[in-house]
């Protein structure tokens, strides 16, 4: 088992608010970035739910880009936020492998 499909099936039993429509497959240099998103996301949508609709992958730096699909009672303030320090994390995650 990978640890995206680990990742995956522990989002789904300790938030089920999380909702995957395609299986996650990721890096694993990736994994605790992801998780750590999921999880904030999961938390800020209260009852609203987190869907990861498709997971795009840059074929240059294997930096994934999910497609969410995310309730209102999350701001675009909140959202702009989590979503710029992840991009950080992503690319310095990215950097350091390829260094």
């Amino acid at each position: 088992m990978t640890a995206a499909s680990v990742l995956e099936n522990r989002l789904m039993r300790l938030y089920p608010n999380v909702i995957f429509y395609e299986p996650l497959v990721v890096d694993d240099k990736f994994i605790f970035i992801l998780h750590r998103l999921l999880t904030t996301l999961s938390i800020l949508a209260g009852n609203g739910h987190v869907e990861v609709l498709y997971v795009e992958i840059c074929k240059t730096t294997h930096i994934p880009t999910l497609q969410l699909m995310l309730p209102p009672c999350i701001s675009n303030e909140v959202q702009n936020l989590l979503f710029d320090e992840t991009q950080l994390l992503l690319n310095r995650a990215a950097v350091d492998d390829m260094s």
